[in-house]
């Protein structure tokens, strides 16, 4: 059939062809007409002859292929109602228009509303894991389109993944965990000379191996009152529930003098336990900066922290500081040029310890640049006095210009910060061939990394306090300017509340040592001095505090008052001054955002619940910066954040 037609379909093409041309060069008119009209017959005859074949040929295949799709068809529908995969047709309102055998057996109801309650019928779905009677599956969805109503099904096949998901959980639950305990004072108490050395460590070894026996861990106890635990990822629930007890015991601990036992625990959560102590040890050093006494998780990129609520000792050796100053004075000896920078809205605290760390670089040689931002009114008294300062108001340099000039050799100290979204200039850290951190806040998780030089000490009362003591052991040649202890000595005054908080030992010898070599006590007065405007908006704002649960108050301050964030500031010291108030938190706008400004008297963390508007600081000050909301709505997201560590807090009582 096939060669017939493939030879009388162009013969009877060719043949109509020639009739066609003999009819238009008027061969009729001069042959005969009979032989040329039995001519045109016969291609006509052969033409519609290879048409009628050809038709009746595609026709036969048509129907050989339907019946092997209508036989086919009956084998796959009896194979799908058969096979043990769950498998069901989905109406667009999540009826099911049929079933096979095997999901009828598991799923009975009339549709999956109840155990799916959103449908995709625009594109493949991805899989999906659902939980059924105990079981665990993967749904896989295809959409099918109906031609008949121009309508869309869902051909949903479920896997069943149960065991799968048993052993998963089993590997993730027998998962080991690294934990790292360290005495995070071990000094400070060694250093005392009443400590009951051997009973204390003797008895924080039971308290660790109680826990570890609890948790069926195991542990090893190295140099300095540091620990080594390993434990299952599935016992780590039950720590964070009680809150890590361990710290609280460990306070509870005779020493034999004025100084607890604090504890600093690292956890690190990852699928092997390499990967575990390395996060481990990535928590503890977050951990010990940010004081000790607390619990570190990390999980994947994230913490979790618990404790940390006490104020802690002031710091009494200096052998950290003696260390730092000189690698400092080494580091500055090859600088060249030496760039300060702060944190973003600097308070005296900032431009004091710029001020001490630009005159170590000048004396080392180098040439020193303080870099700041737009002045706000915190500042306003200290600038004035740096601006009729020659020397130093040279240095002042703004973030473009640092920039501009910085070159890969040049040394960035960060100042009373370290967490890089603070930073008046971020983007300095970029350019910077070595970074210097030198702060007295607990460290965040956005802290900066791996600087090359960093002191870091949360339980000093300020930033000033520790660029002091490094003027002390930075060279005995050293002598700074009075403006420069000045503003050292404002720094320390104002983040300890006029010496009423956080303030040890070495708070007192760093403030003689400003009042030694120049540091006024008027010219100090001087820069806190308010205008009449200012104290009478302070005053509005006190009065409008509300007493939350706990002693804590709430204010804002009105939209209408000038330099609202130090009016927050100023406020919440205030507050904390009137009997009955352990805590102050107050707002004010500062341009797109709402600044919060926190204050304790050290029973409530302050830094705790500025942690959770997204900012930090220490136990006693802190503060945070809201964005993209209204001062009401600042005001509930501060009221809510006050209300949940309220509730951790009675939770562990």
């Amino acid at each position: 059939m096939k060669k017939t037609k493939t030879i009388l379909l162009p013969l009877g093409v060719l043949l109509g062809v020639l009739c066609i041309a003999l009819y238009a060069s008027g061969w009729f008119q001069s042959y005969r007409l009979t032989a040329t009209l039995i001519a045109l017959g016969i291609s006509l005859i052969v033409f519609i002859t290879t048409l009628v074949m050809e038709r009746k040929r595609l026709h036969q295949a048509q129907r050989r292929m339907d019946d092997v799709f209508s036989e086919n068809s009956e084998i796959a529908s009896k194979l799908v109602n058969q096979v043990a995969i769950p498998c069901a047709l989905i109406e667009n309102d999540g009826k099911i228009a049929w079933r096979n055998d095997t999901m009828q057996k598991i799923f009975t109801e009339p549709d999956l509303c109840g155990v799916q309650p959103h449908f995709d019928f625009s594109a493949p779905l991805v899989a999906t894991p659902m939980e059924l009677a105990g079981n665990v599956y993967q749904v896989m969805s295809v959409p099918v389109h109906r031609e008949t109503d121009d309508r869309s099904m869902l051909f949903q096949y479920w896997l069943d993944r149960t065991e799968a998901a048993h052993y998963q959980r089993l590997f993730e639950e027998q998962m080991p965990y690294v934990a790292l305990i360290y005495i995070d004072n071990y000094e400070e108490l060694s250093a005392d000379v009443q400590f009951h050395r051997t009973s204390v460590f003797s008895e924080v070894e039971r308290l660790i191996a109680d826990l570890v026996k609890e948790i069926d861990g195991v542990y090893r106890r190295y140099e300095n009152g540091r620990f080594f635990v390993v434990f299952e990822a599935q016992h780590l629930p039950q720590l964070e529930r009680a809150r890590f007890p361990l710290l609280e015991q460990a306070h509870n601990l005779d020493t034999g003098t004025s100084m607890l036992v604090s504890l600093s625990i690292a956890v690190g959560a990852s699928d092997r336990i390499a990967r575990a102590d390395e996060s481990a040890r990535q928590a503890m050093e977050l951990a010990l900066g940010r004081g000790g006494d607390q619990a570190v998780i990390k999980k994947g990129g994230g913490y979790v922290f618990y404790g940390g609520r006490r104020q802690m000792e002031a710091m009494q050796s200096r052998v950290k500081m003696r260390l730092f100053s000189k690698a400092l004075h080494q580091l500055f000896d090859n600088a060249g040029d030496v760039f300060i920078v702060g944190h973003s809205r600097p308070d005296m605290d900032c431009i004091g310890s710029a001020l001490g760390v630009a005159t170590c670089a000048k004396h080392a040689g180098s040439r020193a640049y303080i870099v700041l931002g737009e002045q706000n009114s915190m500042i306003e008294h200290a600038m004035e006095l740096i601006r009729d300062n020659n020397t130093f108001n040279s240095m002042i340099i703004t973030p473009e210009h640092a920039e501009r000039i910085m070159r890969p050799t040049s040394v960035l100290v960060v100042v009373d910060t370290q967490r890089v979204g603070s930073l008046i200039a971020p983007k300095l850290l970029e350019l910077a061939g070595r970074v210097v951190v030198i702060d007295h806040h607990r460290r965040g998780a956005d802290h900066i990394d791996n600087p090359t030089l960093h002191f870091l000490e949360a339980r000093a009362s300020s930033t000033s306090e520790l660029v002091t003591e490094l003027l002390q052991y930075f060279d005995a040649n050293i002598r700074p300017p009075a403006l420069v202890c000045g503003t050292l000595l404002a720094g320390i005054t104002i983040d300890t509340k006029h010496f009423a908080f956080n303030v040890g030992s070495r708070t007192f010898e760093a403030a003689g040592y400003l009042r030694k070599n120049g540091a006024e006590t008027s010219m100090v007065k001087q820069m806190f001095q308010d205008d009449m405007e200012s104290f009478g908006d302070v005053a509005t704002t006190v009065r409008s505090a509300e007493i939350l649960s706990g002693g804590v108050a709430l204010a804002s301050v009105g939209e209408e008052m000038n330099n609202a964030p130090l009016i927050a500031a100023k406020s919440a010291d205030e507050l904390i001054g009137i009997k009955g108030i352990e805590a102050a938190f107050v707002l004010g706008r500062d341009g797109e955002s709402i600044s919060v400004s926190g204050r304790s008297l050290g029973n409530i963390n302050v830094q705790l619940i500025c942690e959770r508007l997204g900012g930090g600081g220490h136990l006693t000050m802190a503060g945070a910066q809201l964005t993209n909301m209204e001062l009401d709505e600042a005001e509930a997201h501060v009221r809510t954040a006050i209300e949940h560590y309220m509730q951790e807090v009675q939770n562990t009582l």
